[in-house]
């Protein structure tokens, strides 16, 4: 009874991790986030709405199919499972579709729905490194922003002060000025308010140069720099679980191989003979 048990989360945790599986599960939340886009235009969803809930609902039974087996995978130790976050994601989704009350109201079950492509970042590790990488890059980045916006007040300051009376469009107050100056950092329509501002006031074309090379190019350099050591970061960790797992499936194996060897002794020895595999 203890092996059978074993050996159903073994093969629930060979099916998890077998290439094909993955393909499959990638492929019904691609299919899951076609139907969710299909169910928001009136004449689609009134000519087969009936065939798009039906595939909903098979999309739905996968998911929980998918559930079931990882928590199967982990054997007499089901807990474990929720160590993972994205395994509490997966689960909450799944449990709330079923639950009366959520799944009667259409706001609620639109929001499950949308949720599950969501699944898609568990399912490609390259946009799950992204994802990790951002995560990682915002506390990081709130000394970039508290920086940036230290300065882009400052020079909007100065920018009021010199031009508040000859270019009013632009200047008129602190807000506007700001408003400016983010539209430069963005990089939005930078040739307009470099021209317009220089039809009003010549001056204001060196006071924008300046911001736009040492406020702009530098901030905006020092923040892809955050976000791409955020990344490696992200990339070494993804890298040290690939190491984690395959170590642990490596042990498992030689477990097995280990378990199957003394089975096989045992079968060997004589029915009246006692059998200890170590002493």
């Amino acid at each position: 009874m203890r092996r059978r048990g074993l050996g159903a989360a073994e093969a629930c945790r060979a099916l998890l991790d077998h290439r094909r599986f993955q393909i499959l599960s990638m492929a019904v939340i691609l299919v899951n986030g076609a139907i969710l886009g299909a169910m928001t235009f009136p004449s689609v969803s009134g000519s087969a709405g009936a065939f798009l809930s039906w595939a909903d609902r098979v999309c739905l039974a996968f998911f929980t199919f998918e559930v079931v087996i990882g928590l199967v995978s982990f054997g007499r130790r089901p807990w474990r499972y929720f160590k993972s976050g994205w395994n509490v994601f997966d689960f909450a989704i799944v449990v709330g579709s079923f639950v009366p009350g959520v799944r009667e109201n259409v706001t609620i079950l639109r929001l499950l729905r949308l949720a599950r492509v969501v699944r898609i970042f568990k399912s490609m590790p390259s946009l799950r490194i992204i994802l990790v990488a951002a995560g990682k890059a915002l506390p990081k980045s709130a000394g970039v922003m508290a920086l940036t916006g230290v300065i882009m007040y400052l020079w909007a300051m100065i920018g009021w002060i010199a031009f508040s009376e000859s270019d009013e469009e632009h200047f008129k107050t602190i807000g506007r000025a700001l408003l400016n100056l983010f539209q430069l950092v963005a990089f939005d329509d930078m040739g307009n308010v470099l021209r317009e501002s220089a039809a009003n006031d010549p001056w204001t074309m060196p006071y924008y140069i300046l911001f736009i090379l040492f406020g702009a190019f530098i901030l905006v350099n020092i923040m892809i720099g955050v976000v791409i050591a955020s990344m490696e970061e992200a990339q070494k960790l993804d890298d040290e679980d690939g190491q984690v797992s395959a170590d642990t499936a490596l042990i498992l194996e030689r477990i097995a191989a280990l378990q199957a060897t003394v089975d096989q002794l045992a079968a060997e020895r004589a029915p009246g003979q006692r059998f200890t595999p170590f002493r």
